[in-house]
Protein backbone atom coordinates (compact mmCIF):
# COMPACT_ATOMS: atom_id res chain seq x y z
CA UNK A 1 0.00 0.00 0.00
CA UNK A 2 1.29 3.47 -1.05
CA UNK A 3 0.33 6.17 0.95
CA UNK A 4 0.09 9.40 -0.57
CA UNK A 5 0.59 12.48 2.10
CA UNK A 6 -1.65 15.56 0.83
CA UNK A 7 -0.48 18.96 1.05
CA UNK A 8 -2.16 22.05 2.25
CA UNK A 9 -1.37 24.73 -0.63
CA UNK A 10 -3.13 27.36 1.48
CA UNK A 11 -0.87 27.03 4.30
CA UNK A 12 2.24 27.26 2.00
CA UNK A 13 0.34 29.99 0.32
CA UNK A 14 -0.33 31.66 3.78
CA UNK A 15 3.67 31.22 4.72
CA UNK A 16 4.95 33.32 1.49
CA UNK A 17 3.09 36.05 2.28
CA UNK A 18 3.70 36.18 5.83
CA UNK A 19 7.56 35.78 5.68
CA UNK A 20 8.13 37.68 2.35
CA UNK A 21 7.93 41.16 1.16
CA UNK A 22 8.35 40.87 -2.75
CA UNK A 23 5.14 39.07 -4.78
CA UNK A 24 6.11 35.36 -5.11
CA UNK A 25 4.08 33.06 -7.58
CA UNK A 26 3.62 28.97 -6.89
CA UNK A 27 3.09 27.50 -9.66
CA UNK A 28 1.74 23.99 -8.49
CA UNK A 29 1.46 22.39 -11.90
CA UNK A 30 5.06 21.22 -12.55
CA UNK A 31 6.84 19.22 -15.67
CA UNK A 32 4.71 16.92 -17.08
CA UNK A 33 4.65 13.20 -15.96
CA UNK A 34 2.76 10.91 -17.77
CA UNK A 35 0.57 8.73 -14.82
CA UNK A 36 -1.72 6.14 -16.27
CA UNK A 37 -4.46 4.38 -14.49
CA UNK A 38 -5.74 1.38 -14.47
CA UNK A 39 -8.42 -0.84 -13.42
CA UNK A 40 -9.17 -4.86 -14.32
CA UNK A 41 -10.50 -7.76 -12.41
CA UNK A 42 -9.93 -10.83 -14.28
CA UNK A 43 -12.76 -13.43 -13.97
CA UNK A 44 -12.43 -17.04 -15.63
CA UNK A 45 -16.65 -17.19 -15.52
CA UNK A 46 -16.76 -14.31 -18.17
CA UNK A 47 -16.54 -14.70 -21.59
CA UNK A 48 -14.53 -11.66 -22.23
CA UNK A 49 -12.30 -9.78 -19.75
CA UNK A 50 -11.57 -5.83 -19.72
CA UNK A 51 -8.99 -3.85 -18.82
CA UNK A 52 -9.81 0.20 -18.43
CA UNK A 53 -6.56 2.70 -19.28
CA UNK A 54 -6.84 6.08 -19.08
CA UNK A 55 -3.81 8.65 -17.65
CA UNK A 56 -3.99 10.96 -14.81
CA UNK A 57 -3.94 14.79 -16.32
CA UNK A 58 -3.76 18.40 -14.50
CA UNK A 59 -3.63 21.61 -16.70
CA UNK A 60 -4.13 25.32 -16.51
CA UNK A 61 -7.43 26.72 -16.92
CA UNK A 62 -11.04 25.48 -16.85
CA UNK A 63 -10.69 21.48 -15.84
CA UNK A 64 -14.51 20.62 -17.06
CA UNK A 65 -12.96 21.72 -20.83
CA UNK A 66 -10.15 20.01 -21.52
CA UNK A 67 -11.36 16.74 -19.13
CA UNK A 68 -13.49 16.65 -22.42
CA UNK A 69 -10.63 16.45 -24.82
CA UNK A 70 -9.65 12.86 -25.94
CA UNK A 71 -5.93 13.45 -25.41
CA UNK A 72 -6.23 14.73 -21.89
CA UNK A 73 -7.40 11.46 -20.24
CA UNK A 74 -6.82 9.03 -23.19
CA UNK A 75 -3.76 7.32 -24.55
CA UNK A 76 -4.68 7.19 -28.61
CA UNK A 77 -3.51 4.64 -30.67
CA UNK A 78 0.40 4.59 -28.88
CA UNK A 79 -0.72 1.39 -26.11
CA UNK A 80 0.45 -2.05 -26.24
CA UNK A 81 -1.18 -4.06 -24.20
CA UNK A 82 -0.92 -7.85 -23.22
CA UNK A 83 -0.93 -10.77 -20.71
CA UNK A 84 1.25 -13.72 -19.27
CA UNK A 85 0.65 -16.58 -17.48
CA UNK A 86 3.04 -17.95 -15.32
CA UNK A 87 2.47 -21.32 -13.81
CA UNK A 88 5.15 -21.50 -10.74
CA UNK A 89 6.84 -18.98 -11.54
CA UNK A 90 7.59 -20.47 -15.32
CA UNK A 91 5.93 -18.61 -18.38
CA UNK A 92 2.90 -20.47 -19.69
CA UNK A 93 2.84 -19.67 -23.55
CA UNK A 94 0.91 -18.09 -25.69
CA UNK A 95 1.03 -14.13 -24.90
CA UNK A 96 -2.26 -13.29 -24.59
CA UNK A 97 -2.49 -9.58 -26.70
CA UNK A 98 -5.79 -7.36 -25.69
CA UNK A 99 -7.50 -5.60 -28.26
CA UNK A 100 -8.76 -1.73 -28.29
CA UNK A 101 -12.54 -2.15 -27.51
CA UNK A 102 -14.03 1.78 -26.84
CA UNK A 103 -17.03 1.90 -25.76
CA UNK A 104 -19.14 5.04 -25.59
CA UNK A 105 -19.14 7.18 -22.21
CA UNK A 106 -22.45 7.95 -20.25
CA UNK A 107 -22.91 11.75 -20.18
CA UNK A 108 -21.22 13.68 -17.81
CA UNK A 109 -17.86 15.89 -17.14
CA UNK A 110 -15.68 13.68 -19.30
CA UNK A 111 -18.32 13.07 -22.19
CA UNK A 112 -17.90 14.46 -25.65
CA UNK A 113 -19.09 13.40 -29.05
CA UNK A 114 -15.30 11.61 -29.35
CA UNK A 115 -14.92 10.45 -25.93
CA UNK A 116 -15.06 7.10 -25.54
CA UNK A 117 -14.55 4.52 -22.28
CA UNK A 118 -10.53 3.59 -23.18
CA UNK A 119 -11.06 -0.21 -22.97
CA UNK A 120 -8.76 -3.30 -24.10
CA UNK A 121 -9.98 -6.89 -24.07
CA UNK A 122 -10.14 -10.37 -25.04
CA UNK A 123 -11.92 -13.33 -25.11
CA UNK A 124 -11.57 -16.44 -22.55
CA UNK A 125 -12.90 -18.60 -25.29
CA UNK A 126 -10.08 -17.77 -27.57
CA UNK A 127 -7.40 -17.61 -24.18
CA UNK A 128 -8.84 -19.63 -21.36
CA UNK A 129 -7.78 -18.17 -17.58
CA UNK A 130 -6.05 -21.36 -15.44
CA UNK A 131 -6.65 -21.10 -11.87
CA UNK A 132 -3.43 -22.73 -10.62
CA UNK A 133 -1.95 -20.09 -12.33
CA UNK A 134 -0.69 -15.80 -12.09
CA UNK A 135 -0.90 -13.19 -14.79
CA UNK A 136 1.11 -10.65 -15.86
CA UNK A 137 -0.57 -7.31 -17.50
CA UNK A 138 1.74 -5.46 -19.35
CA UNK A 139 1.21 -1.97 -20.89
CA UNK A 140 4.08 -0.33 -23.10
CA UNK A 141 3.10 3.02 -24.56
CA UNK A 142 5.25 2.99 -28.15
CA UNK A 143 5.20 6.57 -27.90
CA UNK A 144 7.27 7.11 -24.36
CA UNK A 145 8.41 3.99 -24.09
CA UNK A 146 6.69 3.83 -20.36
CA UNK A 147 5.71 0.47 -19.46
CA UNK A 148 3.60 -0.18 -16.53
CA UNK A 149 2.35 -3.83 -15.09
CA UNK A 150 0.25 -5.62 -12.28
CA UNK A 151 -0.04 -9.11 -11.53
CA UNK A 152 -2.63 -10.96 -9.84
CA UNK A 153 -3.91 -14.40 -9.17
CA UNK A 154 -7.11 -15.62 -10.37
CA UNK A 155 -10.10 -16.86 -7.15
CA UNK A 156 -10.61 -20.50 -7.44
CA UNK A 157 -13.86 -22.30 -8.79
CA UNK A 158 -16.55 -21.95 -5.79
CA UNK A 159 -18.08 -24.87 -4.84
CA UNK A 160 -22.13 -25.57 -5.11
CA UNK A 161 -24.64 -24.35 -2.83
CA UNK A 162 -24.88 -26.86 -0.13
CA UNK A 163 -27.71 -24.83 1.08
CA UNK A 164 -30.51 -24.20 -0.31
CA UNK A 165 -30.10 -27.84 -0.89
CA UNK A 166 -28.85 -29.22 -4.32
CA UNK A 167 -31.92 -31.41 -4.66
CA UNK A 168 -34.34 -28.86 -4.28
CA UNK A 169 -36.29 -28.26 -7.28
CA UNK A 170 -38.01 -24.45 -5.74
CA UNK A 171 -36.92 -21.47 -3.52
CA UNK A 172 -38.98 -21.11 -0.43
CA UNK A 173 -38.92 -17.55 1.07
CA UNK A 174 -42.44 -18.29 3.08
CA UNK A 175 -43.36 -20.87 5.68
CA UNK A 176 -46.71 -22.66 5.82
CA UNK A 177 -49.08 -20.38 7.08
CA UNK A 178 -47.81 -16.86 5.69
CA UNK A 179 -45.42 -15.78 7.90
CA UNK A 180 -42.72 -13.90 5.70
CA UNK A 181 -39.51 -14.11 8.31
CA UNK A 182 -38.92 -17.42 7.44
CA UNK A 183 -35.33 -18.05 7.48
CA UNK A 184 -33.13 -18.56 3.80
CA UNK A 185 -29.57 -19.11 5.06
CA UNK A 186 -27.37 -19.53 2.23
CA UNK A 187 -23.99 -22.07 2.73
CA UNK A 188 -21.02 -22.72 0.27
CA UNK A 189 -17.41 -23.72 0.64
CA UNK A 190 -15.43 -21.21 0.51
CA UNK A 191 -12.60 -20.62 -2.66
CA UNK A 192 -9.02 -20.15 -2.36
CA UNK A 193 -7.83 -15.87 -2.91
CA UNK A 194 -11.04 -14.97 -1.90
CA UNK A 195 -11.41 -12.28 1.00
CA UNK A 196 -14.86 -11.25 0.13
CA UNK A 197 -18.34 -12.99 -0.87
CA UNK A 198 -22.09 -11.11 -2.01
CA UNK A 199 -24.81 -12.99 -2.40
CA UNK A 200 -27.11 -11.42 -4.92
CA UNK A 201 -31.24 -12.82 -5.53
CA UNK A 202 -32.50 -11.81 -8.39
CA UNK A 203 -36.56 -12.10 -9.48
CA UNK A 204 -37.34 -12.12 -13.06
CA UNK A 205 -40.93 -11.17 -13.30
CA UNK A 206 -42.85 -9.62 -16.52
CA UNK A 207 -44.79 -6.34 -16.44
CA UNK A 208 -48.04 -6.95 -18.94
CA UNK A 209 -49.22 -3.35 -19.96
CA UNK A 210 -51.78 -2.16 -22.71
CA UNK A 211 -49.15 -2.33 -25.38
CA UNK A 212 -47.43 -5.54 -24.56
CA UNK A 213 -45.47 -7.76 -21.74
CA UNK A 214 -41.87 -6.32 -20.90
CA UNK A 215 -39.67 -8.70 -19.53
CA UNK A 216 -38.17 -7.45 -16.17
CA UNK A 217 -35.41 -7.96 -13.30
CA UNK A 218 -35.02 -6.71 -9.73
CA UNK A 219 -31.99 -7.31 -7.32
CA UNK A 220 -31.70 -7.91 -3.75
CA UNK A 221 -28.06 -7.76 -2.54
CA UNK A 222 -26.86 -9.12 0.91
CA UNK A 223 -24.16 -7.36 2.62
CA UNK A 224 -21.07 -7.82 1.62
CA UNK A 225 -19.47 -11.06 3.82
CA UNK A 226 -15.63 -10.27 4.60
CA UNK A 227 -13.33 -13.52 5.42
CA UNK A 228 -10.81 -13.27 8.10
CA UNK A 229 -8.28 -15.54 6.18
CA UNK A 230 -7.80 -16.53 2.58
CA UNK A 231 -8.39 -20.78 3.68
CA UNK A 232 -10.83 -22.46 1.68
CA UNK A 233 -13.33 -25.80 1.80
CA UNK A 234 -14.93 -24.21 4.63
CA UNK A 235 -18.38 -23.19 5.30
CA UNK A 236 -19.28 -19.92 4.72
CA UNK A 237 -23.03 -19.07 5.72
CA UNK A 238 -24.70 -16.02 4.46
CA UNK A 239 -28.51 -15.30 6.76
CA UNK A 240 -31.65 -13.73 5.32
CA UNK A 241 -35.00 -13.83 6.25
CA UNK A 242 -37.76 -13.61 3.47
CA UNK A 243 -39.30 -11.07 4.68
CA UNK A 244 -36.41 -9.17 4.26
CA UNK A 245 -36.50 -10.31 0.11
CA UNK A 246 -40.40 -9.05 0.31
CA UNK A 247 -39.97 -5.70 2.09
CA UNK A 248 -36.94 -4.69 -0.50
CA UNK A 249 -39.34 -5.71 -3.24
CA UNK A 250 -42.48 -3.84 -1.99
CA UNK A 251 -40.16 -1.24 -1.62
CA UNK A 252 -38.53 -1.02 -4.75
CA UNK A 253 -41.05 -1.51 -7.22
CA UNK A 254 -44.58 0.75 -7.37
CA UNK A 255 -47.74 0.24 -9.35
CA UNK A 256 -48.02 3.02 -12.35
CA UNK A 257 -50.01 3.89 -15.04
CA UNK A 258 -51.08 1.21 -17.19
CA UNK A 259 -49.78 -1.59 -15.76
CA UNK A 260 -52.14 -4.57 -15.99
CA UNK A 261 -50.38 -7.32 -13.70
CA UNK A 262 -47.19 -9.13 -12.88
CA UNK A 263 -46.42 -12.29 -13.60
CA UNK A 264 -43.28 -13.50 -11.09
CA UNK A 265 -40.51 -15.87 -12.98
CA UNK A 266 -37.64 -17.62 -12.02
CA UNK A 267 -35.54 -16.63 -8.60
CA UNK A 268 -31.62 -16.48 -9.27
CA UNK A 269 -29.35 -17.24 -6.45
CA UNK A 270 -25.89 -15.48 -7.55
CA UNK A 271 -22.78 -15.47 -5.64
CA UNK A 272 -19.85 -12.98 -6.25
CA UNK A 273 -16.66 -13.40 -5.04
CA UNK A 274 -13.85 -10.74 -4.57
CA UNK A 275 -10.02 -10.94 -3.86
CA UNK A 276 -8.07 -9.93 -1.12
CA UNK A 277 -7.01 -6.50 -2.82
CA UNK A 278 -10.23 -5.87 -4.43
CA UNK A 279 -11.12 -5.75 -0.44
CA UNK A 280 -8.26 -3.28 0.48
CA UNK A 281 -9.28 -1.28 -2.76
CA UNK A 282 -12.79 -1.15 -1.61
CA UNK A 283 -11.65 -0.76 2.22
CA UNK A 284 -9.58 2.31 1.49
CA UNK A 285 -11.97 4.31 -0.90
CA UNK A 286 -14.57 4.15 1.42
CA UNK A 287 -15.82 7.31 1.94
CA UNK A 288 -14.60 9.13 5.24
CA UNK A 289 -16.72 9.85 8.59
CA UNK A 290 -14.28 10.82 10.76
CA UNK A 291 -12.92 14.24 11.16
CA UNK A 292 -9.28 13.73 9.43
CA UNK A 293 -10.20 13.42 5.67
CA UNK A 294 -6.67 12.60 4.79
CA UNK A 295 -6.63 8.86 3.93
CA UNK A 296 -4.28 6.34 2.12
CA UNK A 297 -3.80 5.65 -1.06
CA UNK A 298 -4.06 2.19 -2.53
CA UNK A 299 -2.73 1.04 -5.93
CA UNK A 300 -1.21 -2.69 -6.99
CA UNK A 301 0.18 -1.51 -10.28
CA UNK A 302 3.97 -0.65 -11.01
CA UNK A 303 4.74 2.28 -12.54
CA UNK A 304 1.10 3.29 -12.61
CA UNK A 305 -1.96 4.03 -10.32
CA UNK A 306 -4.91 2.06 -9.98
CA UNK A 307 -6.39 -2.13 -9.59
CA UNK A 308 -5.69 -5.06 -11.43
CA UNK A 309 -6.61 -8.12 -9.34
CA UNK A 310 -9.29 -10.78 -9.77
CA UNK A 311 -13.13 -11.67 -8.78
CA UNK A 312 -15.45 -14.76 -9.51
CA UNK A 313 -19.49 -14.72 -10.78
CA UNK A 314 -20.57 -18.30 -9.73
CA UNK A 315 -22.91 -19.24 -12.38
CA UNK A 316 -26.14 -18.75 -10.87
CA UNK A 317 -28.98 -21.20 -9.36
CA UNK A 318 -32.25 -20.41 -11.28
CA UNK A 319 -35.65 -22.25 -9.79
CA UNK A 320 -39.43 -21.13 -9.24
CA UNK A 321 -40.72 -19.90 -6.35
CA UNK A 322 -43.01 -22.56 -4.22
CA UNK A 323 -46.71 -21.91 -4.69
CA UNK A 324 -46.66 -20.71 -1.20
CA UNK A 325 -43.81 -17.89 -1.65
CA UNK A 326 -45.63 -17.26 -4.63
CA UNK A 327 -49.02 -16.60 -2.90
CA UNK A 328 -46.80 -14.27 -0.36
CA UNK A 329 -45.53 -12.27 -3.44
CA UNK A 330 -49.46 -11.83 -4.66
CA UNK A 331 -51.00 -11.19 -1.38
CA UNK A 332 -48.64 -10.45 1.42
CA UNK A 333 -48.46 -6.90 3.23
CA UNK A 334 -44.66 -5.86 1.59
CA UNK A 335 -45.99 -6.60 -2.04
CA UNK A 336 -49.43 -7.09 -2.53
CA UNK A 337 -50.21 -3.58 -4.22
CA UNK A 338 -47.74 -4.55 -6.97
CA UNK A 339 -50.39 -6.93 -8.94
CA UNK A 340 -48.42 -9.93 -8.73
CA UNK A 341 -50.47 -12.80 -9.88
CA UNK A 342 -50.66 -15.93 -7.17
CA UNK A 343 -49.56 -19.32 -8.40
CA UNK A 344 -52.59 -20.08 -10.18
CA UNK A 345 -52.21 -16.94 -12.06
CA UNK A 346 -54.87 -14.79 -11.00
CA UNK A 347 -54.75 -12.01 -8.99
CA UNK A 348 -57.58 -12.29 -6.02
CA UNK A 349 -55.34 -9.14 -4.06
CA UNK A 350 -55.92 -6.14 -6.33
Amino acid sequence: MNTVKSIILSSIVAGTVLFSGCSTDLDVIGDYKETMVVYGLLDQAQDTQYIKINKAFLGEGDAFIYAQVKDSAQFVSVLSVQLKRYKNGVYMPPTIPLIPTNKPKDPGVFYSIDQANAIYSFSTVDYPLFTDSDYELTINNSETGNIVTGKTSLITDISGFTNPSPLGSTFSFVAFGFVPNYPFNVVWTSAKNARLYQVILRLNYTDSTLTGNVPRTIEYALPVKRMDDLDFFSAVTQEMKGRDFYQYIGGTLTDYSGLVERVAGRVDLLLVAGSDDLSTFIDVNKPSTGIIQERPEFTNITNGLGLFSSRLNRAPVSRPLDNTSWDSLACGQYTKQLKFVNAVGTHPCF
